[in-house]
């Protein structure tokens, strides 16, 4: 059932049904062109033209480069075909008419900046700018970026509520009393600084592949971020 959907996430705004993304010709994305998998990744379009909505983060996959996109849709295109329908997202909101103007090119950044390489990761790859910046009626605080505090309750329907954290340079609040290897343990094993083991809402399973030169600039985007005093 790799990629095949169905899993829920319930949230006031919405009831989402994580889709088959599946080559499957009638109940996946088998029918779809290249061109049309990265526009509905990237734009929130589906070939049709409806807006696809929350929670995917279209706001930051806005900004994969078109590098990244095409090898994005090239796994999709090489999974096993499932066959398995999945109920469509019911929303509770009005959806804007689109995620903003065309894409039309994303340029490769480059690693050897390696903070501008680590924002790119935290940002459109990894969207980890998403769930670690404070909403405000729906809408991202860009002026409070990585401070946390945002409550998710029951996520993939497990039996508890997460709070994201503040990944702040804040030396009390955030990570900015941490060592290096603190927040990558944190970020690959989901051990947090002091012991603790971080709720599974993050995907440690996933994260513990993170190749080490991505990791390290990851880390180093997050320490220009400004501190903030929000957070857990």
């Amino acid at each position: 059932m790799n990629l095949a959907g169905a899993f829920v996430i319930e949230e006031p705004a919405f009831t989402a049904y994580a889709p088959n993304i599946t080559p499957d010709i009638e109940t996946g994305i088998g029918s779809w062109s290249e061109d049309e998998i990265a526009r509905a990744i990237r734009e929130g379009m589906r070939p049709d033209g409806q807006v696809l909505g929350p929670p995917m983060s279209f706001v930051f996959y806005r900004g994969i480069s078109d590098g990244d996109i095409r090898a994005i849709v090239a796994y999709l295109k090489s999974v096993p075909a499932v066959r398995n329908r999945v109920p469509r997202t019911q929303f509770n909101i009005p959806l804007p008419p689109s995620w903003g103007p065309p894409v039309e090119s994303v340029a490769e950044v480059s690693r050897d900046d390696v903070v501008a390489y680590g924002a790119y990761l935290a940002g459109p790859v990894g969207h980890c700018i998403d769930c670690h910046t404070p909403l405000v009626e729906g809408q991202l605080d860009l002026s409070r970026v990585g401070q946390g505090g945002n409550v998710y309750q029951r996520p993939f329907a497990l039996d508890f509520a997460a709070v994201s954290s503040n990944i702040t340079s804040h030396p009390e609040r955030g990570l900015g009393a941490w060592t290096d290897d603190e927040i990558k343990r944190a970020i690959t094993t989901g051990v947090s600084r002091d012991g603790r083991e971080l709720l599974p809402f993050m995907a440690f399973g996933y994260y513990e592949n993170i190749s080490a030169q991505d990791l390290d600039a990851l880390i180093a985007y997050l320490r220009t971020i400004p501190p903030g005093p929000l957070g857990d």
